[in-house]
């Protein structure tokens, strides 16, 4: 067909060949580098296939083109997909699929690819290519073009479009009400790779109570403590490894050879007060124009009362598949430091501003929301509390710290009255809501003469 390949066209290399690449994270770039001139000429395409969603994208493009004849997969696995794509060839049945695509189809491709396709490591490919003899002239007789998939769209709702604040104790709980805020209140839009997306701008988070060596891990995670322990090499080394171009931590602690976060710890050790504990992965030369700069641009970490907080900035966050490893990851950076200056750690911040969830990940977001639906968590708002009680004349309201310390007193005949003055001393919206429950309880029995006691109906 023209335009082949239909599905993420401007980030394949394509070519008038018969063999399709699949690269993993490996820059499809370094690999067609790592060509022969010769076999650069019987590739047709190759790409990258960062989750396993993107599966489907490749069994579409390749009923597209009847003369792919052959599949190399090679590159660097870090997410998994690779694995999944090399199971799906052995017959494993998967849920991620898409069901335009009929299952006699699947078999297809299954049955042919699982005869005609190699894994290989990046440095045999070019053998890889020149052994392969006696190829069919084509995959299948004609090309066939599914329809298009459609993920269930979610309600939109009408928010307040930027600054959406998240705090829980669990990374895992604080990832559910993400998710939960994205599909109810995010604006769908295009996509860089293509695709369209769900997103929301600044969503913040905060975790208050997770330690990132004993990992609070349900199994509704897409992945595991081995995983984690996989993954934070990537933020607390400065080594790059192969196939990728940077790391998290190769940009915090190697960057043009300095350590940003071992000058935070010098820098809050002599002054515990200072500012300056921030660490950049931005490198104005390299990824002003860079297609695939940083996501994560900043780290600072500051002290209050013997406490490190550490806040994170990120100009984009996948929020289904990223966000999770990346406060881990955080965390981690956060325990290190204030280990290492003997200090309680605090809470973590995480500043996402192009928060969003990718159209292929929008069903399973909902699915993980349906089976395990957010609740609201019992904690103290950090403003303070309130004790409501009535007199003859008034309603009065004791404002009153964690430990029952006395603060300031409100009075009022009415709760709009009282409500306007405590308002810039309630922080949580399920607080906010109780108030406004007693509050109401309380008018009635001053109105009525009749007696109130806080919280008893």
């Amino acid at each position: 067909m023209n335009n082949w390949p239909k599905y993420y066209n401007s980030e394949l290399i394509t070519n008038k060949g018969t063999i399709a690449i699949v690269c993993g994270w490996t820059k499809k770039e370094d690999i067609y580098g790592k060509l022969s001139e010769k076999n650069k000429e019987k590739v047709a395409v190759i790409g990258q296939l960062y989750s396993k969603q993107g599966i489907n994208f490749v069994i579409r493009n390749t009923f597209l083109n009847p003369n792919i004849n052959f599949l190399i997969v090679t590159g660097k696995d870090l997410s998994g997909s690779l694995k999944e794509f090399k199971e799906l060839l052995n017959k494993e049945k998967k849920d991620f699929l898409h069901k335009e695509i009929k299952e006699e189809k699947i078999n297809e491709f299954i049955d042919y690819f699982n005869k005609h396709s190699l894994f290989v490591k990046e440095d045999n490919i070019n053998s890889a290519i020149e052994n392969l003899t006696n190829l069919p002239r084509k995959w299948t007789q004609e090309p066939i073009l599914f329809k298009d998939h459609i993920a269930q769209k979610a309600s939109t709702f009408h928010s307040e479009k930027v600054a959406f604040r998240i705090e829980g104790r669990k990374v895992s709980k604080v990832w559910l009400k993400v998710l939960d805020r994205i599909l109810k209140f995010g604006t769908e839009k295009k996509s860089a790779y293509g695709g369209k997306q769900k997103e929301l701008i600044n969503i913040i988070t905060v975790v208050n109570n997770e330690d990132p060596d004993n990992p609070y891990l349900p199994s509704f995670l897409n992945f595991n403590k081995d995983h984690l322990l996989n993954y934070y090499p990537q933020m607390m080394t400065g080594c790059v490894f192969e196939g990728v171009e940077y790391t998290y931590g190769s940009r915090l602690r190697n960057h043009d050879g300095i350590n940003q976060i071992k000058n935070i710890i010098e820098d809050l050790k002599t002054e515990h007060y200072s500012r300056r504990g921030i660490a950049f992965t931005w490198n104005v030369e390299k990824d002003t124009k860079n297609k695939n700069p940083p996501c994560l641009n900043l780290v600072q970490a500051l002290v209050q009362n013997s406490t490190l907080y550490l806040t994170a900035y990120f100009r984009s966050n996948d929020m289904f598949k990223a966000w999770p490893q990346n406060a881990f990851g955080l965390l981690k950076i956060q325990k290190e430091i204030a280990t290492a200056l003997y200090l309680e750690i605090g809470k973590l911040v995480v500043v996402s501003c192009s928060a969003h969830i990718y159209e292929q990940d929008l069903l399973e977001a909902e699915k993980i929301i349906k089976e395990h639906k957010p609740t609201l968590e019992c904690q103290t708002d950090p403003r303070g509390n309130f004790v409501i009680e009535i007199s003859k004349e008034n309603i009065i309201v004791k404002h009153i710290d964690d430990n029952g310390n006395f603060l300031q007193e409100f009075k009022g005949k009415k709760v709009e009255e009282i409500r306007n003055q405590i308002n810039p001393f309630v922080s949580d919206i399920t607080h906010a809501i109780y108030l406004g429950t007693e509050l109401h309880k309380a008018e009635l029995a001053l109105r009525n003469k009749t007696n109130y006691t806080q919280d008893k109906d």
